[in-house]
């Protein structure tokens, strides 16, 4: 995680020195409750690229660093609709770790199956979405995003007895993932922030 934050705080530096415009905002999700950190560094009248680092604090605890490319349909890249593509990788201990150990086992009428082999996971993925960006004369900006996303379910962890516990109808691990967790489909983004 310290290289992720590391990767961030060399890009925050690199871009801004070659200012064209830049901008950096933060966010917080309810849903699936995360911290955002965005930096957005400006390349041409039109188009922007950028980095999304996000933080989950519940069940699926880990960080997401996710590059991303806009393209604005006005003529400034300081406001107004935008096109997005992204795309990145998440590094997520699972829902069943805790503080009293990580729990490997799942019984199931006399049977016991062992279902993890590791409590932490990659995932990888991407998406597109449409939004809208402000930027006030002040240097304030407020955007929103609103797209759809695609991410690698945390089965690289699952042992191979994980298939027969999945068909039992308790595969809440990967079920909960993509409805409450980061592999969530839907992506909306609100974010506040101050360009430079």
């Amino acid at each position: 995680m310290k290289k992720l934050f590391t990767l961030f705080f060399v890009a925050t530096i690199s871009l801004s020195t070659s200012a064209q415009s830049n901008s950096l905002t933060g966010g917080f999700g309810l849903f699936n409750t995360k911290v955002r950190v965005q930096l957005e560094h400006g390349f041409a009248d039109k188009m922007t690229t950028g980095a999304n680092l996000s933080y989950y604090l519940v069940n699926w605890k880990g960080p997401r660093l996710e590059g991303f490319y806009r393209y604005y349909f006005a003529d400034d890249n300081e406001k107004g609709a935008f096109f997005q593509a992204k795309a990145g990788v998440g590094f997520f201990s699972n829902v069943l770790d805790n503080l009293d150990g990580f729990v490997t086992t799942f019984e199931h009428g006399g049977e016991t199956y062992d279902i993890f082999e590791k409590s932490t996971f990659t995932t990888v993925g991407g998406g597109i979405g449409f939004g809208y960006k402000y930027t006030a004369s002040g240097g304030f900006v407020f955007e929103t995003t609103l797209g759809f996303a695609v991410w690698s379910p945390p089965i690289n962890n699952y042992t191979d007895e994980y298939q027969a516990y999945s068909e039992l109808g308790y595969a809440f691990e990967t079920v909960g993932y993509y409805l409450v967790g980061p592999g969530f489909p839907l992506d909306f983004q609100l974010k506040f922030g101050y360009s430079f």
